[in-house]
């Protein structure tokens, strides 16, 4: 039952992280457009540092999906 609610958690969170980058992209791309100022820049350093936890995340994920295909299902 932990492995399953770890694989999950794993899930969900690389979902949102993935989709928060992607949303946030454009913004600042159109930002950028007007005035390249510390905000845009720390805005698209948090894109990064998103896109990062993502990747961090879709590793986990993997771990756990390894964990989970090999457990032993109970009779």
């Amino acid at each position: 039952m932990a492995a399953i609610i770890d694989f999950a958690g794993d899930q969900i969170m690389a979902y949102l992280l993935l989709s928060s980058a992607s949303s946030a992209i454009p913004i600042t791309n159109r930002m950028r457009e007007n005035s390249d100022n510390i905000f845009t820049d720390s805005s698209s350093t948090a894109i990064c540092m998103s896109i990062f936890a993502f990747i961090c995340l879709a590793v986990s994920a993997l771990i756990s999906g390894f964990k989970l295909s090999s457990t032993q299902p109970y009779i």
